[in-house]
């Protein structure tokens, strides 16, 4: 569809459908970004007397890096009836993969607002969850006079102690199984070195287990770790590798943000006109609540 013809209502209708495990069965449109974006959007109820601001479409960003647009997402949003619209990130989901090379955060913020442009969806809410949440920030500071409102789920504070004790928390689940994966001691360089040395199976391997010691500090299930491989279909072990190996590259090269990145961002922030919101678990041992403090520092809500 040629750009001047691509409008949010015209992608938007009909809604999209949910396919197997809560994720969108198909893009409703794909955008040629330097390499293809799978896009889904709704319009969600029709509501005449709504006030302007709660017209704006909101823009639903996935956590990962590297996961991909389920309808838990927006499962909030369609809920309240709003209008949204989201895509599978960069490397991610049934969007294209592009070399990890150029491949950082101002990749996907210029991702984002090129969704937002070529839907011409001149202004927006944004709610991001976990990695998402970061994304969303970069992008309202980047392009403050387009956005309405942001909403943090579960924020991920990409800073490098919170990350080596992000490792350090996997590897006291299961001392043993993350020794044989990573090596005793390992954090975030090591870790990260490896994916970038392994072969295509062993790449599978580090995926599994980190998978696995993720999982298992989320759910706060820790036992049952053993060396066997889980039966995965051909998708879900390309879908893992594409994950961790786009987290890797990520916090292997800094790619998130510096602390004096994060700073300027909140001091941007704070000179915002619209209002945030942080939406925090209080034993999320994921994602905790350091985000929340760090932003209250700077800002306020």
């Amino acid at each position: 569809m040629p750009k001047d013809e691509l409008t949010f209502h015209k992608v938007a209708s009909p809604a999209p459908k949910a396919g197997l495990a809560g994720v969108w069965s198909a893009p409703q449109v794909v955008l040629d970004s330097g390499g293809n974006l799978a896009v889904w959007a709704e319009q969600g109820l029709a509501q005449p007397l709504a006030n302007r601001a709660r017209q704006f479409p909101w823009l639903v960003l996935h956590g990962g890096p590297g996961g991909s647009l389920g309808a838990s997402h927006v499962a909030p949003i369609r809920y309240a009836g709003l209008p949204w619209f989201g895509f599978d990130q960069r490397n991610s989901g049934l969007s294209e993969d592009l070399d990890l090379s150029v491949i950082d955060l101002q990749r996907f913020v210029d991702d984002a607002l090129e969704v937002a442009d070529r839907l011409n969806i001149p202004k927006f809410h944004i709610l991001g969850g976990s990695w998402g949440g970061t994304l969303a920030l970069a992008i309202a500071a980047y392009r403050p006079e387009q956005v309405a409102s942001v909403v943090l789920r579960a924020p991920f504070l990409p800073m490098r102690p919170r990350v080596d004790a992000f490792f350090e928390l996997l590897e006291r689940l299961a001392p043993d199984y993350f020794a044989e994966h990573f090596g005793p001691g390992a954090r975030t360089d090591f870790v990260c070195e490896c994916f970038e040395v392994a072969t295509p199976e062993h790449l599978l391997e580090l995926s599994v287990a980190w998978n696995k010691l993720e999982t298992a500090l989320l759910t706060g299930k820790a036992g049952g770790f053993d060396s066997k491989r889980p039966f995965l279909s051909d998708v879900q072990e390309l879908a893992l590798v594409r994950k961790y190996r786009l987290q890797a590259h990520f916090l292997r090269h800094d790619c998130f943000l510096s602390p004096q990145d994060l700073l300027s961002l909140f001091s941007k922030i704070s000179q915002s006109p619209w209002p945030m919101s942080i939406i925090q678990g209080m034993n999320d041992r994921v994602c905790p609540r350091g985000f929340k403090t760090a932003v209250g520092n700077c800002c306020a809500f």
